[in-house]
């Protein structure tokens, strides 16, 4: 009984009770009706009733209806149906991604009901008005619309408006993950209708509790409440509805790693939103069936992804947030206009009344002009605080540059001075070797002048094992060389077939050898499993199509972050601890995995969400700049793959990259 209550409120929408749904029967009657009336306001409201029906099957024929009634009432001059008309357009709009026309209807609508004093209309215009606040994902300014309609409805006692109110609040917190405050809300707009018995038509909130459950990550109780929306949802045509119901399903099964299924419901998503222009939902779909057809059908993935691209710029583009802005802009000018035509009046009445003495007229004109000073001192101060607002914004932006460069190359300098020591010790054994060869040859010599064959012959042999020794320690030098050159080197940006063990193998040394010649003290144990089918020579079966400085620098900011780990957990002197890393390569289907795993103290749940997120660092001050992980997951994102940790606290951390394989 409750849930259907609940369910309830989620087909309410923001008009008095002619705005409820209407049977086919009905819509007959009312069609009928319609061709035979004149243009008078019966026939206003006819059209919107009419568009109503149409809205959840047929938005542009519902637009066509509210258009024809929104004419008509702007030359019968019937005010209140011009602000409904004006707002059942905003709803057409804003479902189809229309935000900046959508807001502008509803402020108009909103500007109408105030003038009318229609508070009914005051109410439905603030809560349409924060919908698309909670769409742009504004959600603090959502609420104070939604709250200010809460108070109206409180007072003029509108139990109508207030449960759609209070859904709406539930709803913006839901859109926020503040599950728990949703839910509150939803309970209260339950309570509300069952102490009313309202009774409206129930559309869907299985949807609802659906999407709450599934980001509690309880699978099952969310795919038996998106299932049971489906019906719902069909019973009254709400096909905006029934994409919803059928993304959360797709959503469900692309968890379960159960792709034919996500695909199957998704596209049912897509299908069910295009039918009815639900941009929002064309969006949602189409980047799921994206993600689900990838590493299975580039061309079906990438069609997708572009059809999510174009449903986002609708919603999101440049211009359209811009017109957005200008909107809200325009709306806090109209309302500081009224504040200030308010204020103005109240001085006028003031004035008036103090008329009566000259003294207080006097007392007055004093206080108006030192007020009006300390607005002019104000304003001063406030141009002043824009301006350096403007300085530190812009000096911001120019250190946020800085940093991302400086990231970019703090790997570079780090490794430089530890390698130009590390360096020094292959280089000290070929100059020692050498001198010591020199004297041998000086030696031999002597022994053939003199006739010792058998002595020359064996110092020979031992010019030969130090000139072994003098090419093995040079080769480790120029090893030493190269990685660090191929570290330093400037991304060209174009993609090359590269062995990825080689790759993985030289950061690994560059890495240790960097943080060797820094830290003598340092020491932890390497341990390596190199899939060898990714190794397959001049085949090229087994290499990847990669960038590979930028997949260096991953590997290396890796690599780097678990030697700080284990050598971090080293100094918290742990009983029988053994600091050790291990790299490995895998080769799974049609992609390559690359996973560096290291004993330290592992990363806290309550941060693992976090650690993605440009200059969120977990390292003291001045020991990171929260960039390194943010950049490598750019990379990775930018070459098609993926990248995600998994952790235990006190225990292990472990990234794992997967690159898409090349075919050749």
């Amino acid at each position: 009984m409750k849930l259907l209550a609940l369910a309830i409120i989620f087909g309410l929408t923001y008009n008095n009770a002619n705005s409820q749904l209407i049977s086919a029967d009905s819509l007959h009657i009312l069609e009928g009706q319609l061709a035979k009336s004149i243009n008078d306001t019966n026939r206003v409201i006819l059209l919107r009733r009419i568009g109503s029906f149409y809205l959840l099957t047929n938005p542009e024929l519902a637009k066509k209806y509210f258009q024809e009634g929104l004419a008509l009432s702007l030359k019968l001059n019937f005010r209140r149906e011009e602000a409904n008309c004006l707002r059942w357009i905003g709803n057409v709009l804003k479902r189809e991604g229309q935000y900046p026309e959508a807001l502008d209807n509803f402020q108009k609508a909103l500007k109408i009901s105030e003038a009318i004093h229609d508070f009914a209309g005051i109410s439905a215009g603030l809560g349409h008005i924060g919908d698309v606040y909670t769409e742009q994902g504004d959600y603090n300014k959502a609420r104070n619309n939604y709250f200010h309609a809460k108070k109206i409805d409180e007072d003029s006692h509108n139990d109508f408006e207030l449960v759609l109110m209070l859904t709406n609040i539930g709803k913006s917190y839901k859109e926020q993950g503040n599950l728990d405050s949703a839910i509150i809300f939803y309970n209260r707009a339950n309570e509300l209708v069952l102490a009313q018995k309202i009774g409206f038509i129930p559309n869907n909130l299985f949807s609802a509790f659906g999407e709450i459950y599934l980001a509690k990550g309880n699978d099952s109780e969310a795919m038996i409440n998106f299932r049971k929306s489906i019906p719902y949802s069909m019973k009254y045509g709400a096909q905006a509805n029934l994409s919803i119901g059928f993304q959360g399903i797709a959503s469900i099964f692309k968890k379960a790693g159960k792709t034919d299924s996500c695909i199957y419901y998704a596209k049912q998503a897509l299908v069910y939103a295009q039918k009815v222009n639900y941009v929002k939902g064309i969006m949602a779909a189409s980047q799921l069936l994206s993600q689900a057809y990838e590493g299975i059908d580039e061309t079906e993935a990438f069609k997708y992804y572009r059809i999510a691209v174009a449903a986002k710029d609708s919603m999101f583009n440049a211009e359209k947030v811009r017109q957005v802005q200008n909107l809200v802009f325009l709306e806090q000018q109209r309302l500081q206009t009224i504040e200030e035509s308010k204020t103005e009046s109240r001085n006028k009445t003031r004035l008036y009344a103090l008329l009566s003495a000259l003294a207080a007229f006097l007392f007055l004109a004093f206080f108006l002009y030192v007020n009006n000073r300390n607005k002019q001192k104000a304003n001063n101060i406030l141009k002043q605080q824009k301006e350096e607002i403007q300085r530190t914004l812009t000096e911001l932006k120019a250190t946020q540059n800085q940093l991302i460069h400086s990231e970019k190359m703090a790997s570079l300098g780090e490794l430089t001075a530890g390698i130009a020591h590390e360096i020094q010790n292959p280089l000290n054994f070929v100059n020692n070797f050498a001198e010591v060869n020199s004297e041998l040859i000086d030696e031999m010599q002597q022994e053939l002048k003199a006739g010792s064959n058998d002595e020359a012959f064996a110092i020979s042999n031992d010019i030969k094992v130090n000139l072994e020794k003098i090419n093995q320690h040079g080769k480790r030098a120029d090893a030493i060389v190269k990685s660090m050159l191929q570290h330093s080197r400037t991304s060209s940006g174009v993609k090359e077939l590269v062995d990825i063990n080689i790759l993985v193998d030289e950061y690994l040394r560059l890495a240790y050898h960097g943080l060797r010649g820094k830290d003598k003290s340092f020491n932890a144990t390497l341990k390596t499993d190199y899939d060898e089918n990714l190794s397959a020579g001049k085949t090229g079966v087994g290499k990847i199509k990669i960038i590979p400085q930028d997949i260096g620098r991953v590997i290396l900011n890796l690599i780097s972050n678990a030697f700080y780990a284990v050598n971090e957990k080293t100094k918290g002197s742990v009983e029988g601890y053994e600091p050790t890393v291990t790299i490995s390569t895998k080769k799974t289907n049609d992609s390559i995995e690359i996973k560096v795993k290291d004993n330290g103290n592992g990363i806290s749940q309550k941060i693992l969400k976090k650690i993605f997120q440009p200059f969120f660092t977990t390292k003291p001050s001045g020991q990171g700049t929260g960039l390194g992980l943010s950049l490598a997951y750019d990379i990775i994102k930018a070459h098609g793959g993926e990248i995600r940790v998994e952790t235990h606290e006190m225990e292990f951390t472990e990234f794992v990259v997967q690159l898409p394989l090349s075919k050749i």
